[in-house]
């Protein structure tokens, strides 16, 4: 007879839960005790109990519940649950999965069902949960169903990111229509209705709006949307009315959030019930310190708001005020150039009878000097008629006492592009001569000459030299104008009415005396040598001498005048005093700033624009690949996994690479700059950069062995110097020559101010190519972002403009020099380093996941969840213990503490008021040699330091891959 041992062998080796099955007492259980189960049961029990997925039998009609060790997660893995009717261990679920195990019982059909939601209770608490499971019949030798085989796998965190992700692509989407659609818009008001309209239906919210706010601390309400619930907003409102504590979180620009009207945060009750608000959003909009403005969302009833929407209405409002400042340039650019146009036409409609009846002597002469046509004014200010002038040189009417300005010497000037200006004295018929204002021009092939009569003003200005104070006030009453003496001896400035009004000063003052340094404390620190200079000048050689400079008048308004300086003396030669006129023109400085300001605003649109459709098609095929992960883990079909995963990570690095190249032309990528050997830097990379050129290409390096080292991040350079050799390459489809060299030079001020440099020693290092060369256009846009000329899809246009920045913000400079059909050379400047050169840290073949030392301790500070999560299961996989902070003031509590810290990881840029390095630097004096990473996306050099970071300091570049972050915590551990 077969003994009881060999009856349970179908449990050897099965686990803990075997083990249950042996101990338990089956007396009186309907079940009897396992060695007396039929085949059936035991073999579904054995293979129960050896699957790794959470397994369970479910026997007989009643469902006896036998389940496996990865199913305690559900049952529990005590054995009071173990082979008991599942309506009695799980009656929460009970009534939810019985009509389908009833239906597989009687039926014999199994069934599958994928991320199904089921509310079960964990620690006592009813937690939605999500899973994918089946049920397939258990039959005897004859064909009986006699019970259930369920294997179930839980999928709470995949649906969970898939809503996540579903949210985040929903928001993007969102985003990317609404700045489509404000960019179409014509008007301000236009670009805020929209915006209300499409913020309020994607909230599902009650009202939204903007109100601006004036002077007098009044809130003007002003585009605003309602779903019918709430009336707008309009009018006026004192900000008073909201109270002391919501005045001051609006005007240091924080957002005001409140859930219901008894909210900390909530504005007081009565205002409240006049807006009918019971849950709102405000996002102030500050400039200079003052609130400007705001935008506003809100809900008739109580309303919790999440983190993601209050971040996308902050991003909606930041959007919209740049939509608001754009359409604003440019309607009122457009409106300058309707105005220009209207000139224009105007002038058009006018050239005929400019000719005819003009005061100025206007004239069509051969490259020769003589004239091929001459207006009326000639014949009416000299008396010589058309005919005595046409086919003359003009020398003949040059009054003999004028020297220069003869035919030729015009034709060349002319020539060369440039327009000659001169006074001359032309012969009247009469006997006399007149003074004119000689202008000539080429345009083809012909010189087109104006001559303005100056005479009168000449004969004004020899006047003016002599007139008495009074003859200059009255001069003075033209508005905008000033005329004013300066006498030297006495350094005072007379009392003109006009000198007063321009430079702010009152009559009362003048009487008591102005001086040069009371006219120069008035005007702009920069420009303050100006003024002095252009006296001095006007005082040494009695020249005339055109300056321009800003003045700001004791009402805080600022004014730029366009000033000239002449000299005078007494009878007797001694006395010297200054004699100036001066105009207003800050209105003609004031519209050159907004066309900047408009100019500015349409090339950060096309950078944005070029930004927005790389990142869209990275994202496609991110999110793309991560949709069919999740679809194939459904599925349960893993082999095209690596495939999808292989697709995101490219992706992301292509995006990553995307991020750094833009962060490099705005000269805000955080670099490790250190002493750089360049000779033995390019040395290194031949090898690379051959086989990067290929065969038709012929590479030629010159360094200097004696080259001066350089300060400055040794990855970026390669990266450079690779970018331009492709560069070269691509321009050289016929093949060529590459030239790399390096050698030293120093420039002296005059220059250094040819390259845009300070004078000083640096290293030149140039990328030549005997290819195709660049026009003169092209160079002047090569630094552009997203600028390319070559074919679409074959280049972002970032290269150059990250060379550019990488050598700005390493102290350098950057310069083209190209001739077509020859070739191109690129070179860059960089500063000398007068220290020592280190060596480079050697390349790693890949970081391997040992264990940490004892209780070693990592402390990871950083706002984003998800990168907190991210590295602490790194740091967990590595063996150390993490310790997580989301802010700089809860690290410091954590480095205060007697906790053991080993290494400090940080973000750079964190909420509360401390950013990383501070935390670093606070941390280290309690620590002083605790290691410190950055990790940092964005790192201002005012952050992380303009030089080399400080022993036991290092920086790692978001995004960055797992690899490198375990490689540079085992390296700052010494592990």
């Amino acid at each position: 007879m077969e003994s009881i041992s060999a009856k349970l062998r179908f449990l050897d080796g099965a686990g803990p839960i075997a083990t249950l099955l042996r101990t338990h007492d089956w007396s009186g259980h309907p079940l009897g005790p396992p060695e007396d189960w039929p085949a059936t049961l035991k073999l579904s029990v054995s293979l129960c109990l050896r699957a790794r997925f959470p397994s369970a039998v479910y026997w007989g009609a009643d469902f006896w519940l036998i389940f496996n060790a990865a199913w305690t997660g559900m049952a529990g893995p005590d054995a009071s649950k173990l082979a008991r009717p599942v309506a009695e261990t799980r009656p929460e679920l009970w009534s939810m999965i019985e009509p389908h195990f009833r239906r597989a019982f009687e039926t014999g059909e199994g069934a599958t069902f994928s991320s199904q939601p089921v509310t079960m209770l964990r620690d006592g608490v009813p937690t939605l949960t999500y899973w994918t499971y089946n049920i397939s019949p258990i039959q005897d030798e004859n064909g009986t169903v006699v019970g259930l085989f369920n294997q179930g796998l839980e999928v709470t965190d995949y649906v969970e990111t898939d809503n996540a992700l579903r949210a985040a692509k929903r928001e993007r989407d969102f985003i990317l229509t609404l700045v489509e659609e404000q960019r179409i818009q014509p008007s301000p008001d236009d670009v805020m209705q929209r915006t209300a309209e499409a913020l309020g239906r994607f909230l599902e919210v009650d009202r939204v709006g903007f109100f601006e706010v004036t002077p007098e601390d009044l809130l003007i309400y002003g585009a605003c949307w309602v779903s019918g619930r709430l009336p707008p907003l309009t009018g006026t409102t004192p900000s008073a009315v909201f109270g002391k504590i919501i005045g001051k979180t609006v005007q240091r620009g924080n957002t005001l959030v409140f859930n219901a009207p008894d909210d900390p945060a909530a504005p007081p009750p009565v205002v409240l019930g006049a807006i009918g608000t019971k849950a709102g959003l405000s996002v102030p909009l500050v400039r200079g310190g003052a609130l400007q403005g705001a935008l506003y969302v809100s809900h008739a009833e109580p309303r919790a708001w999440t983190r993601g929407e209050i971040a996308l209405v902050e991003e909606v409002a930041e959007l919209s005020w740049d939509a608001v400042a754009r359409v604003r340039a440019v309607t009122e650019l457009r409106a300058l150039n309707a105005d220009l146009a209207r000139k224009v036409a105007a002038r058009t409609a006018e050239r005929d009878q400019l000719w005819e009846f003009s005061t100025d002597l206007l004239g069509i002469a051969e490259q020769d000097g003589s004239w091929i046509a001459v207006n009326p004014a000639w014949e009416r200010a000299l008396g010589w008629s058309n005919e005595e002038i046409v086919g003359r040189d003009s020398q003949w009417l040059r009054h003999p006492d004028d020297e220069g300005g003869s035919s030729a010497e015009i034709a060349q000037i002319a020539a060369a592009g440039t327009t000659h200006r001169l006074e001359r004295r032309l012969r009247t018929r009469d006997g006399g001569y007149r003074i004119f204002a000689w202008q000539t021009t080429l345009v083809g092939d012909r010189l087109y000459t104006n001559a303005r009569d100056i005479t009168e003003e000449r004969r004004q200005q020899a006047a003016l030299r002599a007139a008495d104070a009074r003859t200059r006030i009255v001069l003075n009453a033209m508005e905008g104008i000033g005329v004013w003496t300066y006498d030297v001896a006495r350094d005072r400035f007379d009392g003109e009415i006009g000198f007063a009004e321009l430079y702010g000063f009152t009559p009362e003052q003048l009487e008591t005396g102005v001086s040069l340094a009371d006219v120069a404390a008035r005007v702009h620190p920069d420009d303050q040598a100006i003024l002095t200079a252009a006296v001095e000048l006007a005082r040494k050689t009695g020249q005339d001498g055109a300056h321009e400079y800003r003045l700001r008048l004791p009402d805080g308004s600022v004014r730029w005048v366009m000033a000239r300086n002449h000299v005078q003396h007494d009878a007797a030669g001694g006395r010297e005093t200054v004699v100036g006129v001066g105009v207003d023109v800050s209105r003609q400085r004031e519209l050159e700033e907004r066309l900047r300001q408009a100019q500015k605003m349409e090339a950060v649109g096309q950078l944005t624009g070029g930004l927005a459709h790389d990142f869209n098609n990275l994202l496609t095929g991110i999110s793309g690949a991560l949709e069919l992960m999740q679809l194939r883990v459904t599925q349960g079909r893993t082999e095209d996994l690596p495939r999808y995963i292989n697709a995101a990570q490219a992706g992301a690095v292509r995006a990553a690479a995307l991020t750094h190249r833009l962060l490099a032309f705005s000269r805000r990528q955080p670099l490790d700059p250190r002493p750089v050997d360049v000779p033995q830097l390019i040395a290194g990379m031949e090898d690379l950069v051959r086989g990067t050129l290929g065969p038709s290409i012929t590479l030629e390096i010159a360094a200097q062995p004696n080259s001066w080292p350089v300060l400055a991040d040794a990855n970026q350079l390669e990266n450079a110097l690779l970018n331009l050799c492709i560069n070269a390459r691509d321009a050289s489809p016929a093949g060529g020559t590459v030239r790399i060299t390096a050698h030293n030079e120093t420039f002296d001020p005059s220059a250094a101010a040819v390259r845009d440099l300070p004078p000083g020693a640096y290293l030149v290092v140039c990328v030549a190519d005997s290819g195709t060369g660049m026009r003169a256009d092209v160079i002047a846009r090569a630094f552009d972002p997203f600028f390319t000329t070559k074919p679409i899809g074959q280049g972002t246009g970032l290269g150059l403009s990250m060379i550019y920045g990488f050598v700005r913000q390493s102290g350098g400079q950057i310069q083209i020099h190209s001739t077509l059909g020859e070739g191109t050379t690129i070179c860059l400047y960089l500063p000398r380093h007068d220290g020592a050169v280190g060596d480079r840290a050697p390349a790693q073949t890949g970081p391997t996941l040992g264990a940490a030392r004892r209780g070693e301790t990592v402390l990871v500070v950083d706002d984003e969840p998800s990168v907190r999560m991210l590295v602490s299961e790194v740091l967990g996989e590595l063996g150390y213990v993490a310790l997580e902070a989301e802010t700089g003031a809860a690290a410091l509590e954590l480095l205060r503490s007697a906790e053991r810290i080993d290494l400090l990881v940080t973000d750079v840029g964190l909420p509360g008021g401390l950013n990383g390095r501070q935390v670093a630097d606070a941390a280290r004096v309690a620590r002083p040699t605790l290691p410190v990473l950055f990790i940092t996306g964005f790192a201002e050099n005012a952050v992380v330091g303009d030089g080399a970071l400080e022993p036991g300091m290092a920086l790692l570049a978001k995004p960055f891959a797992m690899e490198a972050l375990v490689e540079r915590i085992r390296t700052m551990l010494g592990a």
